[in-house]
């Protein structure tokens, strides 16, 4: 029988990957967003899941037999942004990008191709080094949540968004 002990445990775990150690690269911003800002700027984020579904086919007086059905993915990712100075570049960016795709005065939007962005999420090791490597393709911004303004508060502006992407690969 294996060892199950923390000394073991312990052996196994020699560099753990760290939720803290990650970037961002937005390749081409739309809008005319500075892209070196962004990805200095992006305080938090998730690496995304994906699903695959299960297609059953009874047999007879069986249980069955289970197959891999589609891959499915959330198609929708969150970032948190801080802004970087009182001149709101990463508020400017946000909003250029959305009004790129849709302009909310005349209902006019950009191309598919002319929106849309890719994006890497690098997973880094203690050295900086990259470890993974996750392409999000086809994002763009879907959501810039409200941000509070308050005098008792002493925080900076935060951005909460959502974008949404076609797929991802590894």
């Amino acid at each position: 029988m294996a060892n199950m002990g923390i000394d073991a445990l312990r052996a196994r775990l020699t560099n753990p990957a760290r939720i803290y150690l990650w970037e961002v690269e937005f390749t081409s911003p739309v809008g005319g967003g500075n892209r070196d800002a962004l990805k200095i700027q992006c305080q938090s984020t998730t690496k995304p899941g994906r699903s695959v579904g299960r297609i059953h086919v009874p047999f007879k007086g069986t249980g069955g037999v289970n197959f891999p059905g589609k891959v499915t993915f959330s198609h929708e990712w969150p970032c948190t942004f801080v802004e970087n100075s009182v001149d709101l570049a990463i508020g400017k960016a946000l909003h250029g990008w959305q009004q790129a795709m849709m302009d909310a005065r005349t209902g006019q939007g950009g191309l598919d191709v002319d929106i849309k962005s890719d994006v890497y999420l690098r997973l880094l090791d203690q050295t900086n080094a990259v470890v993974s490597t996750i392409k999000l393709i086809g994002c763009f911004v879907q959501t810039v949540d409200d941000v509070a303004l308050t005098f008792e508060d002493e925080s900076v502006l935060i951005y909460n968004t959502t974008w949404a992407y076609d797929y991802w690969e590894e």
